[in-house]
């Protein structure tokens, strides 16, 4: 990345035996995030992120307010998804992720996301995805085809949910 001491042998070494006995990288591997990228490419990615933490309680953003342009990973613990009107609408757990579309989008959050209990997460602000997706290429168009593969597996949810809905309420008119 820009302004990054060039890498030496001794220092991708040490790089890399750095990330491999982080836990973190492990519970990130085990992730489809993870899972779908070469273990250096990998590497890489998990370097980018964020590790934070949250207590039970935090709000981390409310529906309406302006976006940070973050994206989370779960990696330990549960977020409430509320709409505008305080109605929870669905669980996030580890592995799950939260964020996505304020921060392809820049628009306002749609929803509120309360921590369940303790909650450890790997962020990535909007500003550092494109310094990736400039400096290295490749790797930015992997972590845009899995942002894309996840709206696209949360819209066939969405529409499976609906379906089946509809085929409920169409029963009860019988």
């Amino acid at each position: 990345m820009a302004g990054r001491p060039r890498m030496t042998h001794n220092n991708l070494t040490a790089f890399v035996a750095s990330i491999a006995a982080n836990p973190l990288f492990m519970c990130f591997r085990g992730l489809a995030i993870g899972r779908e990228l070469p273990v250096n490419d990998a590497m890489l990615l998990f370097s980018c992120f964020e590790e934070e933490c949250f207590r039970k309680g935090d709000v981390l953003y409310t529906a309406g307010s302006k976006s940070e342009r973050t994206v989370y990973i779960i990696l330990q613990g549960c977020v409430s998804v509320r709409d505008a009107s305080g109605n929870i609408f669905s669980t996030l757990r580890a592995g799950d992720i939260f964020g996505l579309f304020s921060f392809l989008d820049d628009r306002p959050h749609s929803v509120t996301v309360t921590v369940q209990n303790e909650l450890m997460v790997l962020s990535l602000k909007r500003a550092y995805f494109d310094l990736i997706t400039l400096e290295d290429p490749v790797l930015g168009n992997q972590l845009q085809q899995f942002m894309f593969r996840r709206l696209s597996h949360m819209s066939l949810k969405l529409e499976s949910e609906y379906a089946a809905l509809r085929n409920y309420t169409r029963s009860l008119h019988i």
